[in-house]
């Protein structure tokens, strides 16, 4: 079954839930997965569908950064009003060229989760695996740049993007602690937030999440489906994958909760498997 066939499928679930009101009518904050935004890379967003969608979560949702949603996802405020989270991973140079006039533009709050590796020219993640091929990374500069606008933050994303849970203990400690020392000695300011290189539940563990509790970390996104229920671990965080052939209502299905199907499959899969 092709991609796009699949993605049809997505969408007829994910209209027939529309129709009948369930699940997607349960308010609950969302935290948006992106990587690249570029106008011509296969694999990336492209900037126009990119302000598509933040024009609809402006209009739609209150947006905040992560460290604030923990503070009120288990308020009223998110039951009053939809909550989104953006993020983006990695630290491809085009979130500054393109994603970050948008977001300043309409003057919403992201993250952007560096592989400070990646940033140093120590480890070409892009071509590594070959899903962003070519792509480079952010400069120090335009990071900076991006710091102080006010309304972008940094969270850490390892130094090299191995996978955590296939490391020895010392090389995850390492890889965190390396990463955020880079980060706050450079940007003069306190890293706390993390995401998983990958993401899925397999890629950490209860050791991994000690050492980030160790080295100061509140909180770490993975990308496990889901939006954000009021018990969610604040150190495995799920998120909604936006993909470049999402059409702008599938990215309005996405968000608000028609497509929470996609966790059920994946749960199904994974009994079968067992």
């Amino acid at each position: 079954m092709t991609i796009l066939s699949k993605q049809k499928i997505k969408r007829i679930i994910a209209r027939v839930i529309k129709i009948i009101g369930f699940p997607g009518n349960q308010v609950l904050p969302v935290i948006l997965n992106y990587h690249s935004i570029h106008p011509f890379h296969k694999s990336s967003i492209r900037p126009e569908d990119f302000l598509n969608q933040m024009e609809y979560i402006a209009s739609n949702f209150k947006v905040v950064v992560i460290n604030e949603l923990l503070k009120i996802r288990s308020s009223a405020i998110h039951q009053r009003n939809k909550v989104a989270v953006i993020t983006l991973d990695d630290g491809y140079e085009d979130n500054y060229l393109y994603a970050f006039p948008t977001l300043k533009k309409l003057g919403l709050n992201a993250t952007v989760f560096l592989t400070t590796g990646f940033i140093n020219g120590e480890v070409d993640i892009a071509n590594k695996y070959q899903l962003y091929n070519g792509l480079k990374p952010l400069t120090w500069q335009q990071i900076l740049t991006m710091r102080d606008s006010g309304i972008i933050t940094f969270g850490s994303h390892t130094h090299t993007h191995p996978l955590l849970s296939k490391c020895p203990l010392e090389e995850v400690k390492s890889e965190i602690s390396r990463s955020k020392n880079i980060l706050e000695d450079k940007l003069r300011v306190q890293i706390d937030a993390f995401a998983y290189p990958f993401g899925q539940s397999y890629t950490f563990n209860p050791k991994i999440i000690e050492v980030l509790k160790f080295y100061g970390f509140k909180s770490a996104c993975s990308t496990i489906w889901g939006r954000v229920k009021n018990e969610a671990d604040s150190f495995a965080l799920p998120r909604i994958w936006i993909d470049p052939q999402d059409t702008i209502a599938d990215f309005k299905d996405k968000v608000n909760g028609r497509w929470d199907f996609i966790k059920w499959i994946k749960a199904v899969k994974s009994i079968g498997k067992g």
